[in-house]
């Protein structure tokens, strides 16, 4: 199997590819569909999918559609506080660089000899900083965790869009004139924005 084939088997991170877990059939017993509305923060949302009649498409939002939408919630906030971090040290190395550069004595005469050793230092802390600045810009364009932090964050928002429009029969699903042709398009507008999300992150880890 070659790199390829292996990252079209299971992505990096740690999550498989859309393709991959494509089950709406996935067996889910009802303690495990209580404990999911359980942990649901959103109630509202919860309360809509306890009264979808479909028990083939309740299943599939809670075993496909709410997994995967925590999932990206997560890794959002894993990607935005890994990108402020970085971007605070960045910004605080950077501020230090003028305030070093204001040390520098000009008049030897004044300081004595140890002007010279202290106007090295001062010199390496400069470059020391201004390398840490570079470095650290090019750890986050490297790990695009700011890309990632607001792909996965879209692709959440997608996401519960697609299933508010089909509870409330607005947007695409208005124009459908059978609850199966509801909940058909209902699983192909979240697998559409599944694949389009692992097509994304793809473009971004191997970019």
């Amino acid at each position: 199997m070659n790199e390829q084939d292996k990252r079209t088997e299971e992505r990096q991170d740690g999550q498989p590819d859309a393709q991959q877990n494509n089950a709406p059939n996935a067996p889910l017993t009802d303690d495990a569909i209580q404990n999911i509305i359980g942990n649901m923060r959103d109630k509202v949302l919860a309360k809509m999918i306890i009264d979808v009649g479909n028990e083939r498409t309740k299943r599939y939002i809670l075993s496909r559609v709410i997994p995967q939408m925590d999932y990206y919630s997560k890794k959002s906030g894993e990607n935005k506080k890994k990108y402020t971090f970085f971007m605070t040290i960045s910004i605080v190395l950077g501020a230090l660089i003028p305030v070093l550069s204001v040390l520098i004595p000009t008049d030897f005469s004044e300081t004595g000899i140890a002007a010279p050793g202290l106007l090295w230092t001062i010199k390496v802390l400069i470059a020391a900083l201004g390398a840490g600045v570079t470095a650290l810009n090019a750890y986050m364009s490297l790990h695009n965790f700011k890309d990632l932090w607001t792909t996965y964050r879209n692709t959440r928002e997608a996401l519960l869009r697609t299933l508010y429009a089909y509870f409330n029969n607005t947007d695409r699903f208005a124009h459908k004139q059978t609850q199966a042709d509801k909940d058909a398009l209902l699983i192909k507008l979240c697998e559409d924005e599944l694949a389009r999300e692992n097509g994304n992150w793809r473009a971004l880890v191997e970019d």
